[in-house]
């Protein structure tokens, strides 16, 4: 798959840099399907847009060093996403395994970061915002993939997600490095398109 490298990068080194390149790839791949099936391309491309905005807003509220080491922390779990890719044909169980395993990996970035200090006010108002945007995204996948379910059942699964990474009591470079992978996992949902047809 042409784009392998590029996600491979955002799934394991995520930057503003790296979903640049991925971004340009999933374009090209996107230009060669039919006009009626560019939808599902569409939705993953906002994907990354808004997974870009995020860290970039987030690397300027910090300084380089900061950065880096919330950087070096979201390389905890990312084997976990990487075997994600694998199951993003499996259509059936997909939005219970993204639930599960980004629920797992995020606790286990959860317990890595404990040491981490409070950044400044400004840097919780980038994780609301894209805590608030993570929960449209979430919603439009659990419909996606689950069509069926109740509305009321897909909001308490949301919420049960996102309930913790709510918390004041979190710090914002934990809040950050759950919700880097929580836009990895939404990423990897969105590309069933771009999976090689058997």
């Amino acid at each position: 798959m042409p784009l392998d490298s590029s996600l491979t990068l955002v799934l394991t080194r995520p930057s503003p840099d790296t979903l640049w390149n991925l971004r340009a790839d999933l374009l090209l791949l996107a230009d060669q399907l039919p006009p009626a099936e560019r939808g599902l391309a569409d939705w993953s491309l906002v994907i990354t847009n808004q997974f870009h905005r995020y860290l970039a807003d987030l690397q300027s509220k910090m300084t380089a060093h900061e950065f880096s080491q919330l950087a070096s922390q979201m390389d905890i779990g990312s084997i976990g996403l990487l075997a994600l890719q694998d199951v993003v044909t499996d259509r059936e169980q997909l939005f219970k395994k993204l639930f599960l395993g980004g629920l797992s990996e995020g606790l286990m970035v959860l317990a890595a970061l404990q040491y981490a200090k409070a950044w400044k006010t400004e840097v919780t108002l980038v994780n609301d915002e894209a805590l608030w945007w993570l929960f449209d995204g979430l919603w439009q996948v659990s419909r996606q993939l689950r069509p069926g379910l109740p509305a009321d059942t897909r909001r308490a699964q949301i919420e049960s997600l996102l309930g913790p990474v709510r918390s004041a009591d979190v710090e914002p470079p934990v809040k950050a490095a759950i919700i880097a992978r929580l836009f990895q996992v939404l990423l990897i949902s969105s590309l069933g398109w771009a999976a090689p047809q058997p």
